[in-house]
């Protein structure tokens, strides 16, 4: 995570140096992005899985050309893999697993005006398809083929998959943004911080931070 900080930090930094004469998609009714970056899990699920990454696609349309505020629109799938332990407060445990997300959002999209760095920011809603396994190793009766005997094979117990979870739900959320944009020549480089609330049992919440392009 301070990893990629430290790039997108770097990134900002050259980007907002090279952007004084620049004009990027100011003025342009239709854009479309592109964006990645890490993805932090909150809520109930966040004791189950690690922080993984997020990969988006979207666009922004603009129909007030006087005005700051346009329409955006984002595809984006995310991935977590599992926690290994203990599950907190059961007598569970997890030995691999992992958790996904597609989503698809639309909402209000801020962005002040001028041809230099911009602040970004806006909220919506959007229809969020989760999917989760969780499997716990155990033994279970099966056969061992011994390559040190021609393969001979006897009745033993052999690892397995006990699965304790295969579900999938798809719910609506809420989503808010805010970030910064800096221009190129007929392009933006933007970074950005994203909420995510699902209404998914007892709720989740997902924090990723992207590096985006639009263009």
């Amino acid at each position: 995570m301070k990893r990629f900080v430290n790039v997108g930090l770097a990134l900002a930094v050259m980007m907002a140096a090279g952007s004084q004469a620049m004009a990027g998609t100011a003025g342009k009714p239709v854009t479309y992005q592109f964006d990645f970056g890490y993805s932090m899990v909150q809520g109930t699920p966040g004791q189950v899985f690690d922080d993984g990454w997020t990969i988006g696609f979207g666009g922004v349309v603009r129909p007030w050309a006087k005005q700051p505020f346009g329409i955006r629109w984002d595809f984006a799938y995310d991935w977590w893999d599992v926690n290994t332990g203990e599950l907190p407060d059961h007598q569970v445990r997890i030995d691999d697993g992992d958790g996904d997300q597609w989503s698809l959002r639309s909402g209000l999209q801020f962005e002040s005006h001028g041809d230099k760095v911009k602040f970004i920011g806006g909220a919506g809603i959007g229809a969020y398809r989760l999917h989760a396994d969780l499997t716990q190793t155990v033994l279970v009766p099966g056969y061992i083929c011994d390559p040190y005997w021609y393969w001979y094979c006897y009745p033993g117990l052999v690892e397995g998959d006990l699965i304790l979870a295969n579900k999938t739900l798809t719910k609506f959320g809420y989503y808010a943004t805010a970030g910064v944009s800096f221009p190129l020549a007929n392009s933006d480089i933007y970074i950005e911080a994203q909420y995510h609330w699902v209404n998914v049992e007892k709720y989740y919440e997902t924090f990723p931070i992207v590096v985006g392009w639009r263009w």
